[in-house]
Formats: structure tokens, C-alpha cells, sequence
């Protein structure tokens, strides 16, 4: 009996081993078949050290500049932004910048330090013409605007952001490992989900499962396929993962920076992530020494408030920055 039940198991992983070449084969093969599909699929291109840095811009006939930055892992962060910034634009000129390893952008195979990836992206915007403009960031690139308006406070003219991530927000950890450990993780699930074909398995037909966006948006057929081929194939690659390795140091780095005294500061804030980390709303109070314009404002919701809370945001950011 025992060793009927053994040849049972092996049977049982071979077959298991067989299907999972197979996904593995026959999703490379699709990889590679696509790959055409999202060669220079939107955007401009920037030079940058060697590499190419992709950007794009609504409202170029605008005057007042936005550049605006995504938060840790964005698969393409000039399609997520794209209803914020089609709204924006209205107004304004808002150039969204994809960092080295997201969306479009080529891997800079360099480390992700904060003060090298603040003065990539200032480069970029330096060789755009851009003098003087505001930042707006969703999480993580909090820390490098912050960084940024430290760096160069003559240029920035404010800071606008988006849930963004602060200084000492680790101190106070919600759960019993740490948000990078959490990140980690997911990061690594998601990438065995992608590598598997199951990411693609289950978007076949329906490209929106396979990425996070704006639901109340229509993207056009063609950028939801772009958009599902960059998270299944090229999302969490070798650059965003570095950068996650170097979140805690980069944390530490700006952790007595508060924005100078010349720079207002507009923060829209998560209530779901007041819920849990109490001290939120305090922290991104705390990085704040303008008092004439800045504001902290609690939107309910999670992290993704420009999703969720898409028209009071832009309302809210045209109000202030119109007055």
C-alpha cells in the first residue's frame, strides 16, 4: 500500500512539473511574441546616463508645470496617472515621468539610492526645460520629492501629494513584520503568478484583470493591452526590486528633512491608512514649515486616492494652485 501511494505522489508531481513547464514555456513564447506591441507605445524618450527615461505630457500649451511621480512598482505609471493627468491638463501642464524600471523606461541596472534617482529624474526634467514647477508624488516617491525640494529649492515651487510616503513612518509598524517584508512578499507572489502564465490565463479577453487602474475611466482597447502586457511581463524587474532593498536606507536618509520654508505643501491623506497607523495624518503634518498655504486634508479611501477620490483632488489641487 505504501508504495502504491508513493507512486501516486509521483505521478501527481510529474504531472505537476509538466504543466508548469508548459506554462512557463508557453508564456515566454507570448512574452516575446508581444514585445512589439508596446515598442515606443506612448510617451517621449529622455537620455539619461546611457538609458532612456520615458515621459509624457498633457496640457503642454499650460503654463504652470506638474511633474508628477509614481509610487513603488507601478507597472506603467504614465497609463495609471492618465485620468489624473487628462484632468490636470485642463489647467495645467503636467509631465508624468516613468523612473528607470517602470512602464517604458529601460533598467539603469544601477542601485536605487534616493539622491541617484532624485538626480536622474532632476536631469530629466533639467534637459525638458523646466525650471520651475510643482511635484506631485504618490507613496514612495514622497521621499524623493522630499528629497528634491531639499536639493533644489529654488526650482520647486510646491509639493502636492498623493498618500505620499514621509520620514519615520516605519517606527510605528501596524502589523508584526515590516511594510518592505509585506512588499517583498506580494512582489514575489505576483512575479510567480506572471511567470506561470496565471496573470495572463486570466486576463485573456479581459485586459483590466490583469492591471490596477481607475475603473471609472475608459481606457481605449490598445492602452489596456499595453498596460496588461507591462504588469504580467516587465513589472517588479531587477531596478524595482533593488529599490526596495534600498527603501529603509533611503527612509533614513531623509529622516530629519522637513520641505523648506518657501515650499507649500498640499497633502491628501488616506483615511484607511490614518485607521491603521494612527500617527499618519502627524507625519506628513510634521514634514511641513509653510504654514500660510500648506494643508494636510484626510480623504476616505485607500492608498490609491487618485482612483477613488480622482475629481475632489483635482478640484482641490486647481483651487490651490489658482489662488
Amino acid at each position: 500500500m505504501m508504495k502504491k501511494g508513493f507512486k501516486i505522489i509521483k505521478w501527481i508531481f510529474c504531472v505537476l512539473f509538466v504543466v508548469v513547464a508548459i506554462l512557463i514555456i508557453w508564456n515566454f513564447i507570448c512574452k516575446r511574441t508581444e514585445q512589439s506591441k508596446i515598442e515606443a507605445a506612448y510617451g517621449n524618450t529622455v537620455e539619461i546616463n546611457g538609458h532612456d527615461i520615458v515621459i509624457s505630457i498633457e496640457g503642454e500649451e499650460n503654463e504652470t508645470t506638474i511633474i508628477l511621480l509614481p509610487g513603488w512598482g507601478s507597472a506603467s505609471p504614465v497609463l495609471e496617472f492618465l485620468p489624473l493627468a487628462k484632468e490636470l491638463s485642463k489647467d495645467f501642464r503636467v509631465i508624468t515621468i516613468e523612473p528607470f524600471g517602470y512602464g517604458l523606461s529601460d533598467q539603469s541596472g544601477e542601485e536605487r539610492k534616493i539622491n541617484l534617482v532624485v538626480e536622474e529624474l532632476h536631469e530629466c526634467v533639467q534637459k525638458l526645460g523646466c525650471s520651475q514647477y510643482y511635484l506631485m508624488a504618490h507613496s514612495l516617491s514622497g521621499l524623493y520629492s522630499l528629497y528634491w525640494a531639499n536639493a533644489y529649492p529654488q526650482e520647486v515651487q510646491g509639493f502636492i501629494g498623493i498618500d505620499p510616503s514621509v520620514p519615520k513612518q516605519s517606527d510605528e509598524e501596524p502589523f508584526p513584520v515590516s511594510m518592505v517584508t509585506l512588499n517583498r512578499l506580494s512582489a514575489y507572489f505576483q512575479k510567480a503568478s506572471n511567470v506561470l502564465g496565471i496573470t495572463r490565463i486570466s486576463s485573456i479577453g479581459h485586459p483590466e484583470k490583469a492591471v490596477y487602474a481607475d475603473v471609472s475611466y475608459s481606457y481605449s482597447k490598445s492602452e489596456l493591452e499595453v498596460f496588461r502586457i507591462l504588469s504580467m511581463d516587465f513589472a517588479y524587474n531587477d531596478d524595482i526590486m533593488n529599490e526596495l532593498e534600498y527603501m529603509d536606507d533611503n527612509l533614513e536618509s531623509v529622516r530629519d528633512m522637513k520641505f523648506p520654508s518657501n515650499i507649500p505643501v498640499l497633502q491628501f491623506v488616506s483615511g484607511d491608512n490614518c485607521d491603521l497607523l494612527e500617527s499618519w495624518e502627524l507625519l506628513h503634518k510634521e514634514v511641513i514649515t509653510e504654514t500660510d498655504r500648506s494643508e494636510v486634508l484626510r480623504l476616505e479611501g485607500g492608498h490609491y486616492l487618485h482612483f477613488e477620490r480622482k475629481d475632489e483632488i483635482v478640484k482641490k489641487i486647481r483651487d490651490w494652485l489658482q489662488n
